[in-house]
């Protein structure tokens, strides 16, 4: 019996260690194409409660308050990190990635960008794309019917391809 016990507890903590392991691998991968783009990189580099998803989520700066209501694809934001900040062409873009859905969830990643025009031009039919209070949202790398975090190669292929609407 206490044998069956270890080998659970052995089991849970090398999958919670993995899942840490992934967490540091790719809060090291966003502060080094923060630091390309000449963005800040905020953090936290980790989920904070990364064995436990609070079910109420609290925006603090610089993610606009709203987000803590928004419902990506009808499924809560339940968790925030890897935030980073900059701009172009004098547009506030953010990027996070985050944990949406119930029982546990699934991991996104949102694209933010304040501008009059939505400026996502490639579009496809894995990305979600919405726009609310004066931001164009992109969201997901959508498969098999879940969201996954997109890669810095998918982000960065993204930022390129954006064009900002100038104002007047």
């Amino acid at each position: 019996m206490l044998i069956k016990l270890l080998w659970v507890l052995a089991i849970y903590f090398l999958i919670a260690g993995g899942f840490r392991i992934i967490h540091l691998i790719r809060a090291r991968a966003m502060r080094a194409f923060a630091i390309r783009l000449g963005f800040e990189y905020i953090g936290p580099g980790a989920p904070p409660n990364w064995l436990w998803n609070p079910s109420e989520f609290h925006a603090r700066p610089p993610i606009p308050s709203w987000i803590s209501h928004l419902r990506p694809c009808g499924a809560q934001i339940r968790q925030v990190w890897n935030v980073t900040k900059g701009n172009i062409d004098d547009a506030p873009v953010l990027i996070f990635d985050c944990v949406i859905g119930d029982r546990g969830g699934h991991p996104c990643t949102v694209l933010m960008c304040q501008t009059e025009q939505d400026p996502f031009v490639t579009v496809t039919s894995r990305d979600r794309a919405l726009a609310t209070h004066g931001w164009s949202l992109l969201h997901g790398s959508w498969f098999l019917w879940f969201s996954w975090m997109m890669g810095i190669r998918r982000l960065e292929a993204h930022l390129n391809d954006m064009k900002i609407a100038h104002r007047a």
